[in-house]
C-alpha cells in the first residue's frame, strides 16, 4: 500500500493524528503543511488542539512565516484564489463552484484563528534572542518581509511585494513605462473596489474618461527604437470623481506579443509638482524605475491605496500570454495589499532582537531606512537589503 493509500485509509477511519504522523515520517513536513487543512477539518477539538501542541519542531521559519500569511490573511468568503511562483513566474487558479461543493478541507474561522494563533507563538519562540540589542525605526512597518522576491532584479526602488510608502501630498503621480527592440507595450490602470470591481483606464478606455483626475499620454504603437507611454494621477480629483473605488493597480503588457525578457523595458513612477517643468520624464522626481525582464508578456506594476494615500509595491509577472490588460484578474492582487498587517519587518525584527533600544549608538544591529549615523562595527539593514534578511530567516532553523 502507498504511503498516500495508507494516509487515506486512517484519515477514513478518523485517525487523524495517526495519519498526520505517517505522512511526517514517510514524506517529510511540508508535505504534511500541504495537507493540514485536510487533517484538521477532520479532527475534534481536543485532538486538533493535541495536534497544534505537537506542531512539528523542524518546521523552518520560512514555513512558517508563510504559513501564518495563509491564517492569518484576510478570508475570503466566496471563492478561493489559489497562487504559486514558478520560474518567478505566478500562476492563479480561482476556485469553480464545483470545486467549492466537493470541497472536504474548509476550516471554520475559529478554527483559522487558531491556527493562525499557533503558528505566531511557534514564530516568537523560533525567533526569540537570536540578535542583541536592536535600533528599529518605526518606518520599517512600511515594508514587506521579502519572502518570495528576486534578489537579482535591477532598478532603483525596489521594495519587497507588499511594501507600502506614503505618497507626499501636493505632488501628482506619473506613473511610466519606457521599452525598445519591440514596437507596442501598453500602460494601463485599473480601479478596484474592496469587493474586486473594476474600472479600466487604457488605450481602449481612456477617450471616455478624459478628465483632470487621471490624464494618458495617448498609445505608442511604433516604440522599436524607443517608446514610452505615462499616466498622470491626481490623486484628491480621482478620489472624489470615483469615490467607489480604494485601489489603483498599474500594468504593463507586451501588446506585440514578445516575452519582456527579449526587449528592454523599464517601468516606474514619479511624484511630480503641478506646475513642473513639462518634460516627460524628470530625473529628480523619480521614486523607483526598474527593469521588467520576465519569461511572459504581462506585469503588475504597484498600486496605490488610495484611502491612505501610499504606494503599494507589486512587481509581480504572470504566467500569461495576454496582451491586453483588461483580459486578466485582478482580485487576488489584493491580499498583498494587508500583508504589512499581518507581519512587517518592524514585527521580525522586533521577535528577534533580545533588546529593543531608542538609540542606534547603542544597538548591535540598526535597522533603518533612514541615513544614520552609527558605530562601524554596528550592523545596518536597510529595506532594500533582501539577501541579509533572506539569510536571517534561513538561519533561525
Amino acid at each position: 500500500m502507498s504511503v498516500y493509500s495508507e494516509f487515506e485509509k486512517l484519515m477514513q477511519e478518523n485517525r487523524c493524528r495517526d495519519a498526520a504522523k505517517l505522512l511526517q515520517k514517510k514524506k517529510g513536513t511540508s508535505v504534511l503543511l500541504r495537507n493540514m487543512d485536510y487533517i484538521i477539518s477532520r479532527m475534534n477539538r481536543e485532538e486538533e488542539q493535541t495536534f497544534l501542541l505537537e506542531f512539528p519542531e523542524d518546521c523552518s521559519t520560512l514555513i512558517l512565516l508563510q504559513l501564518l500569511f495563509r491564517y492569518e490573511g484576510r478570508q475570503r468568503k466566496d471563492e478561493r484564489i489559489f497562487k504559486f511562483t514558478q520560474h518567478n513566474l505566478m500562476k492563479v487558479h480561482y476556485e469553480t463552484p464545483e470545486e467549492s461543493e466537493k470541497c472536504q478541507s474548509r476550516l471554520t474561522e475559529e478554527q483559522v484563528k487558531e491556527v493562525g494563533k499557533m503558528i505566531r507563538s511557534k514564530l516568537i519562540e523560533k525567533l526569540r534572542n537570536r540578535l542583541g540589542k536592536v535600533y528599529i525605526e518605526h518606518s520599517m512597518k512600511n515594508y514587506a518581509l521579502p519572502l518570495a522576491e528576486n534578489t537579482s532584479q535591477e532598478g532603483f526602488g525596489v521594495l519587497s511585494k507588499g511594501s507600502r510608502i506614503p505618497i507626499d501630498e501636493g505632488k501628482k503621480l506619473r506613473a511610466f513605462t519606457y521599452w525598445e527592440k519591440v514596437n507596442d507595450i501598453d500602460l494601463s490602470v485599473f480601479a478596484l473596489t474592496e469587493d474586486g470591481d473594476r474600472r479600466e483606464f487604457s488605450w481602449r478606455t481612456m477617450s471616455r474618461h478624459k478628465s483632470g483626475a487621471i490624464t494618458y499620454s495617448g498609445d505608442e504603437t511604433s516604440g522599436y527604437l524607443g517608446g514610452s507611454e505615462y499616466f498622470d494621477i491626481n490623486l484628491p480629483e480621482f478620489k472624489a470623481l470615483y469615490s467607489e473605488y480604494r485601489y489603483l493597480i498599474f500594468c504593463d503588457n507586451v501588446y506585440s506579443g514578445t516575452n519582456f525578457s527579449k526587449c528592454f523595458c523599464k517601468a516606474g513612477y514619479m511624484l511630480r509638482d503641478w506646475e513642473d517643468s513639462g518634460q516627460v520624464y524628470e530625473p529628480k522626481t523619480v521614486k523607483s524605475a526598474y527593469r521588467i525582464n520576465c519569461e511572459s508578456t504581462f506585469a503588475y506594476l504597484f498600486g496605490i491605496d488610495l484611502l491612505t494615500n501610499e504606494f503599494i509595491w507589486l512587481n509581480i509577472a504572470k504566467d500569461s500570454k495576454s496582451r491586453v490588460a483588461g483580459d486578466t484578474t485582478l482580485s487576488f492582487l489584493t491580499e498583498y495589499f494587508h500583508l504589512t498587517e499581518i507581519m512587517n519587518m518592524y514585527d521580525f525584527f522586533s521577535m528577534m532582537a533580545e533588546k529593543i533600544v531608542e538609540d542606534p549608538m547603542k544597538a548591535d544591529v540598526v535597522v533603518t531606512d533612514c541615513e544614520i549615523e552609527c558605530a562601524d562595527e554596528i550592523e545596518i539593514i536597510r529595506e532594500y537589503d533582501f539577501e541579509k534578511i533572506r539569510a536571517l530567516i534561513e538561519d533561525a532553523k
